[in-house]
């Protein structure tokens, strides 16, 4: 009986269900041609993502080269240019192309804009040094050389990330036939030539179907007439769904461009990621708005007031929901909670300072009015409300329990509330405890036996990271 055969579309799904293991992928590259040809163009979406940190360097260089090799003529006579500038004997060898067995330019779907720059500071590094170059004046024209023939190589982008400022003409007029259908967009700050120009002005016109919008700020991205421009390009897309906004400088403001956003899109968003956001000014009415909204993370913001909120709407769809390290009343966190209702399968919450989001008002709100709550985490609290919360789980019915207690004493192994939940419930199939919990410190007959204890019941225990959080 002859094998089945796999066509290349039930190839690329197995393949792409290995995305996250770049081992995995690596190994579908010697199966075959075709599981090859297939791997090739799911590792080259992002050559940069499966880089093995010890050796970075190097294959950015690997990378950096493979693009290079497809240089076509001008940007071969651009570049020998720019490298005879700075030394009249030297010529740039491109010789390497007819080697190649894929194209791998033409795969590119994610382009970062900052990543690929670092990626051709360390191909330039060692490339100076394998060829005696001393001059380096020259590293901006040969980035931006580099830059071009990446971007003109790849034949459609997906995701894009870009500093708001960067206002290259060249290299934008090449991007606009490659961003018309680009899904998810990073906007940040982190390398800028021009202040006085965005990038919206070349955007708008070709880059209409944004579906996830990450602004991601360690500056200030945002005076008056920047934030109109971006204004103006959010509100030409045809359907945003996500909105995100990481702030991480509390002395510049966002009121404006955050309100237009969740008013514009108000009736397609269905995820909103707020963190390091004063409310002091922003109503929570436009997430109220929100109506078809399915995941909200608040973290560490501020300026909520429970007397400025509405206390009759709610949201309909809300699935997931993160409450971490904000510096308002346990009032205000307890009503959004309320807001959620039946719809709310995980919720994430944890304090700034104590006693400020979660007490028996937030826990009996919790257990009232969200009975299909299955995920539950404890991003940072006392180890005395870990035992208030452990003392609640007999009205839910979890299948996730993560806690991180900020006091490096006690544990949850102690807990007769869980282990009396994990005896009758048997609900419960994932366990997470922050560095701080003492079932980490040493492995004595206690341990042992909970770790027994785990295993009859089928729970897993894992090291819960609520900096990292993955849930949104």
């Amino acid at each position: 009986m002859s094998l089945p055969i796999l066509n290349s579309d039930i190839i690329l799904e197995i393949i792409k269900n290995s995305k996250d293991k770049s081992g995995s992928l690596f190994n579908f590259l010697f199966v075959n041609k075709y599981f090859s040809k297939v791997a090739v163009s799911v590792l080259w979406e992002n050559p940069f993502k499966y880089r093995n940190l010890l050796s970075r360097n190097s294959q950015n260089y690997s990378i950096i080269q493979t693009y290079i090799n497809f240089f076509n003529e001008e940007e071969c006579n651009e570049i020998n240019q720019i490298f005879k500038n700075i030394n009249e004997d030297f010529k740039f060898n491109n010789e390497q192309e007819k080697s190649l067995r894929f194209h791998y330019g033409k795969y590119l779907k994610e382009f970062n804009f900052q990543v690929t720059r670092k990626a051709i500071d360390s191909w330039y590094s060692i490339f100076k040094e394998k060829n005696n170059i001393k001059n380096g004046s020259s590293r901006y024209n040969i980035e931006e050389c580099i830059m071009k023939s990446i971007m003109r190589q790849c034949q459609k982008l997906d995701s894009l990330n870009w500093g708001i400022c960067l206002v290259n003409e060249g290299l934008l007029k090449i991007m606009q036939d490659k961003i018309k259908d680009v899904k998810y967009f990073t906007i940040n700050h982190y390398y800028s030539n021009n202040y006085d120009k965005s990038i919206f002005g070349y955007l708008k016109n070709h880059c209409k179907n944004i579906s996830c919008l990450t602004i991601d700020d360690y500056h200030d991205i945002c005076g008056d007439k920047l934030t109109e421009e971006f204004i103006s390009f959010i509100e030409l897309q045809n359907g945003l769904n996500e909105f995100i906004l990481d702030h991480a400088k509390e002395e510049y403001e966002y009121k404006d461009l955050i309100t237009s956003t969740l008013e514009l899109q108000a009736n397609n968003l269905t995820k909103v990621i707020l963190n390091g956001v004063d409310f002091s000014d922003i109503s929570f009415d436009y997430i109220d708005k929100c109506i078809n909204l399915k995941v909200l993370g608040l973290r560490y913001n501020k300026g909520l007031r429970f007397d400025d909120m509405d206390l009759y709407t709610s949201f309909k769809n809300l699935k997931i929901l993160d409450l971490s390290y904000n510096e308002w009343s346990s009032e205000v966190t307890t009503l959004i909670i309320k807001k959620a209702g039946k719809s709310l399968t995980s919720l994430t919450i944890g304090e700034n300072n104590i006693k400020q989001a979660i007490n028996d008002n937030t826990l009996i709100a919790l257990t009232n009015s969200c009975p299909n709550i299955r995920s539950l985490s404890i991003s940072k609290t006392s180890s005395e409300n870990i035992k208030m919360v452990l003392s609640y789980l007999k009205d839910l019915k979890l299948v996730t329990l993560q806690l991180f207690q900020i006091e490096k004493k006690g544990t949850v192994m102690k807990s007769e509330d869980l282990l009396n939940y994990i005896e009758n419930e048997k609900s419960l199939f994932k366990l997470g405890l922050g560095k701080n919990d003492k079932y980490w410190d040493y492995y004595n007959e206690r341990r042992i036996n909970f770790e027994k204890f785990l295993k009859k019941h089928n729970v897993r225990l894992i090291a819960y990271k609520p900096k990292n959080n993955n849930v949104l």
